[in-house]
């Protein structure tokens, strides 16, 4: 009995990782290896100078050098980088980790669990439109998946602050009005009457400056993107200050 009461002091002062088995020695336990894909028989798989262990430990991918970050590098070319796939739990070597159909990227994007293959896991997802920066940034699960530049209104007519939700999405939409007259406007996403989110094609000063009359301005690439995968009802909250000299200080 005494014997087995300094066993389990021991267990609890040093962490059972401490005996995991650690083939190559490089700090990354077999376990782990096999969650990263790693080599291990090979202490440096991607042969950069750099152990795996360390690597991990730094959050740098162990399987591309040259000082590649997790979240610079999409192991299987699903669209969601190891990072993103270490955060919500996905196989990183699998496009569709459970196997539902669906890729691991557009369920995270939709929100969902890529992990759960019945649907029902949901993620809470949020758009924030940073005024002073020129920015819209894409949340799921608090994580900022997407940082885009934009542009919203001018001084004057700047893009309302606070807090709203998409009321309506209209793939094509014309704009008309006092010197003005925009056809053919994609991926519209209404967060106030009268106020979109949508793609602009008569400019590229996104990030740079305001240029609107209190709508948020978009690539027109970009929008596309959020507009496939948000939904009506999704919250929006606007931010910041509009620059007072239209352009965002450098």
């Amino acid at each position: 009995m005494y014997k087995i009461l300094i066993l389990i002091t021991i267990l609890a002062l040093f962490p059972i990782s401490v005996w995991a088995l650690d083939t190559d020695h490089d700090g990354l336990s077999d376990d782990l290896e096999n969650f990263y894909y790693t080599d291990i028989n090979n202490p440096d798989t991607d042969a950069d100078g750099y152990s795996d262990g360390v690597e991990i430990q730094y959050d740098y991918s162990p399987h591309k050098g040259f000082a590649t970050k997790m979240n610079e590098y999409d192991y299987d070319d699903d669209g969601l980088n190891d990072w993103l796939e270490r955060w919500f739990g996905s196989d990183i070597s699998k496009a569709d980790t459970d196997g539902d159909g669906y890729s691991d990227f557009d369920e995270v994007m939709y929100g969902y669990s890529p992990i759960d293959s019945t649907g029902s896991t949901r993620f809470d997802r949020l758009i924030e439109v940073d005024r002073t920066n020129q920015r819209l940034y894409y949340f799921v699960d608090n994580v900022k998946l997407y940082n885009f530049p934009v542009s919203t209104g001018n001084p004057g007519t700047d893009t309302p602050a606070g807090q709203f939700i998409i009321e309506k999405k209209i793939e094509s939409k014309r704009y008309i009005g006092p010197g003005y007259d925009l056809p053919g406007v994609l991926w519209n996403m209404q967060f106030k009457p009268e106020y979109y989110i949508h793609g602009a094609y008569w400019h590229n000063n996104f990030g740079i400056r305001t240029q609107s009359h209190g709508c948020v301005n978009m690539n027109t690439d970009d929008a596309g993107i959020l507009y496939k995968y948000v939904d009506i009802g999704i919250p929006i909250i606007v931010t910041g200050e509009t620059p007072q000299n239209y352009f965002v200080k450098s």
